[in-house]
């Protein structure tokens, strides 16, 4: 009888621990079964990708998953899976392009990523990324949707906000819904410390010629009277920070409309300081982008020609000799950084950043290249650049490229192995044309 009420004690215990049973259930499921189940109960998936060394994976596996309102929420909403991204989840989170840890995916039937979260999350912020992971569920966008329906929804300020939201939740850039949202939306006034919040939290999206730039020029005043000494620094730098976004956006995009953008503001900020080989560089950058074929190489020849005209090569290598010899003496400390810097100027400072600009305007150039005349002139700059530094493998490089356009194979391998043998055994570089050498081999023997 007492083993009998032994037994019965240890049974209720168990039930009882399962009925009163707090926080989320992780399932044993395999991601394939994870997706079957998704699709016959149409639920999305919940994974928590960690690794045994993150602490933060720890925190919330202590912490935040065993929360009894966490747990009601996603027992009931998702299927939920833990993955080890360096263990039996390292495919899943390739797939997924998972990279820091913990990140906390929601995914469809379909495999779809629906929403994301990266870094740990206190039991509030992780029921909030469930609710908009059911609400982007709900409203069916995924990442992906979200992208395609934006075209259609510039004027929806309720989609914007969301869309806003879950670029940057998924580490996706926010600029155009952003600017969009600006336009429309009718929740903050323009001159309101909430505005000037907003600004401050997605300063680093923020671009020139647009609603944007509008607002902080019209209220700026009012901005910096309500500003913390913090954000007055910040507020400063606001404008120089939306010039700089709009140079990497334009890069990024090769956007003609953006690299106008940013040129014509960036003058604006340089002033008198202007130097004007970069302007033309980020001028003949625009032409590129807007695909102008004539106009790129009518200022590619000017810039070129400027700057072989310029200075003889005697006193460009005078002068490169003597700034090498000052910055040696004067200086140069002995360091990874150091040495990089002192075995560059030996090249030759000027030397060597004109080689630089032969070698992107060549390739650039190139694109364009349809007359025995274009050619002709590319091998000029290139003869030019070897004579200041002869070394280096830059011109050779170019020179290959040139060659193997022109339909010149075995003049092209040749220049492609003097550049691969100009450059050390550990550079990244040498791989890389390396590659191009053995295609351009294999090429000539097919």
């Amino acid at each position: 009888m007492k083993k009998i009420t032994v037994a019965l004690i240890c049974v209720l215990s168990l039930l009882g621990g399962r009925v009163n049973a707090q926080g989320i259930a992780f399932k044993s499921l395999a991601f394939e079964d994870a997706l079957a189940e998704a699709q016959k109960s149409d639920k999305l998936i919940f994974i928590d990708f960690y690794t045994d060394w993150c602490g933060p994976c720890k925190m919330l596996a202590k912490s935040v998953f065993p929360n009894q309102e966490v747990g009601q929420l996603f027992n009931r909403e998702f299927i939920n899976l833990k993955l080890n991204a360096e263990k039996e989840g390292r495919a899943t989170a390739k797939k997924y392009k998972v990279n820091a840890y913990p990140t906390l995916l929601f995914i469809n039937g379909d495999g779809e990523m629906i929403s994301k979260g990266v870094g740990g999350k206190d039991v509030e912020g992780l029921i909030t990324l469930a609710k908009s992971a059911l609400e982007a569920k709900d409203s069916g966008l995924s990442i992906a949707e979200l992208k395609e329906a934006f075209e259609n929804k510039k004027n929806d300020e309720h989609f914007l906000k969301l869309y806003i939201d879950k670029m940057i939740q998924n580490r996706e850039n926010p600029t155009e819904g952003i600017e969009a949202w600006l336009k429309v939306q009718t929740q903050i006034k323009e001159d309101d410390v909430d505005m000037f919040e907003f600004f401050l939290k997605h300063a680093k999206y923020m671009l020139v010629d647009g609603k944007a730039e509008e607002i902080l020029k019209t209220n700026y005043d009012e901005f910096f009277d309500i500003a913390t000494r913090r954000e007055e620094v910040m507020l400063k730098k606001m404008f120089t920070r939306m010039v700089s976004n709009t140079k990497v956006a334009a890069y990024s995009k090769q956007n003609p409309e953006l690299m106008r953008a940013f040129v014509t503001n960036w003058k604006e900020l340089e002033g008198n300081n202007i130097d004007a080989t970069v302007l033309k560089e980020f001028e003949m950058d625009c032409l590129m982008f807007s695909n102008d074929a004539e106009g790129y190489k009518k200022m590619a020849v000017s810039y070129i020609d400027s700057i072989m005209s310029a200075k003889s090569l005697e006193r460009i290598k005078q002068e490169d000799q003597a700034f090498y010899e000052d910055y040696k003496t004067n200086t140069y400390k002995p360091s990874l950084l150091g040495n990089a810097v002192l075995k560059n100027l030996e090249k030759g400072r000027e030397a060597l950043a004109q080689t630089k600009a032969i070698e992107k305007t060549g390739f650039n150039y190139l694109k364009y290249c349809t007359s025995k005349k274009d050619f002709k002139r590319l091998h000029t700059w290139i003869d030019y650049g070897e004579k200041l530094v002869p070394d280096e493998y830059r011109m050779d490089n170019l020179r290959a490229t040139v060659y193997n356009k022109q339909g010149k194979l075995k003049k092209a391998i040749h220049y492609k192995e003097l550049a691969v043998n100009k450059l050390p055994e550990n550079d990244k570089s040498r791989g890389v044309l390396q590659r191009q050498l053995d295609k351009m081999k294999n090429k000539q023997q097919n």
